[in-house]
């Protein structure tokens, strides 16, 4: 294991991985699978049924925070997913729908997400190249259920790793490390969660397929995107812009975006990667292959 980990880390391995991201070649093969597969079409079918559902699921959970208590992860996601869209804090007085109204808009907004995840699984299953004319299975049927659970659990592990702020405004050595270490490990199940669904997507895996290479472009596009939404917003709360909120959720729309479109982008480097270094191990290292046999294996043993 120790051996796998070094060989990992080896300069020889990330300068491959760094030649394989820089390739023309392979973001020529994502444009025109892109076009071909209409990518912008089907990302925003998802991005707008995941806002239906991500609208649906706020309301729900800022009005049961009124009435009764919450465990903290949920309360993590209601309160992210209110600044996230810009939404008002929920009035107690104003409680005009019961349990049974809550319910179906609840339902409703998880149909949203089950939904726009369904489609994502095939956009996924059509850059492995996985035909979608194939009979589906139980685990094909399920999955979109289980994507939208993961997606769901991870969004209130990372917001409530994330959220986290430091007590003093002049943090310690200790209070930075523990900060380090909450981004890595929210970054560590993101990855997780990313692989996951790489490795269940296909509906017949390929021996040797990577996920690592998908999974790092991935989340280090979707940082960088993360990056420039918090400083358009930094930019847009010290400006004097009418509808700066309209703005605000402009932007996070466009943030949802780019963060869909990156899955099935990632998928795609899976398959080049796979392509242009030929099947690999789950650390990164290639398989060795044996030796050519020798010409005295060739050899007819005589008996004397």
């Amino acid at each position: 294991m120790i051996k796998r980990f070094l060989s990992f880390l080896s300069p020889g391995v990330w300068a491959s991985t760094i030649a394989l991201y820089g390739s023309g070649r392979l973001w020529r093969e994502v444009g025109l699978q892109a076009a071909r597969s209409r990518w912008a079409e089907v990302v925003a079918t998802i991005a707008f049924l995941w806002l239906l559902g991500l609208l649906g699921l706020s309301f729900v959970l800022l009005h049961l925070e009124q009435n009764q208590g919450l465990p903290l992860p949920a309360l993590a996601l209601a309160h992210g997913l209110q600044t996230s869209l810009a939404i008002a804090g929920a009035d107690a007085s104003a409680n005009f729908l019961g349990r049974w109204g809550l319910g179906i808009v609840g339902l409703a907004a998880w149909v949203c997400l089950v939904v726009g995840s369904q489609k994502l699984v095939q956009l996924v299953a059509e850059a492995y190249g996985s035909a979608p004319s194939r009979p589906v299975g139980w685990r094909t049927r399920l999955l979109p259920w289980g994507v939208t659970l993961l997606g769901l659990g991870l969004a209130e592990l990372v917001l409530t790793l994330v959220g986290q702020s430091t007590a003093s405004p002049h943090p310690g050595l200790g209070q930075r490390i523990w900060w380090l270490g909450r981004w890595a490990i929210a970054l560590a199940s993101l990855g997780l969660g990313l692989g996951l669904m790489y490795r269940l997507s296909p509906r017949r895996w390929v021996p040797g397929l990577a996920l690592w290479p998908g999974v790092r472009i991935a989340l280090g596009l979707a940082l960088v995107g993360l990056g420039l939404r918090h400083w358009g917003l930094s930019w847009l709360i010290h400006q004097n812009i009418a509808y700066g909120l309209l703005l605000a959720l402009g932007l996070n729309l466009g943030t949802l975006y780019g963060l869909i479109l990156l899955v099935p982008v990632g998928a795609l480097v899976n398959v080049a990667a796979l392509r242009h270094r030929g099947p690999t191990r789950s650390w990164g290292t290639p398989l060795t292959t044996p030796p050519p046999p020798s010409f005295d294996s060739f050899k007819i043993k005589r008996r004397d």
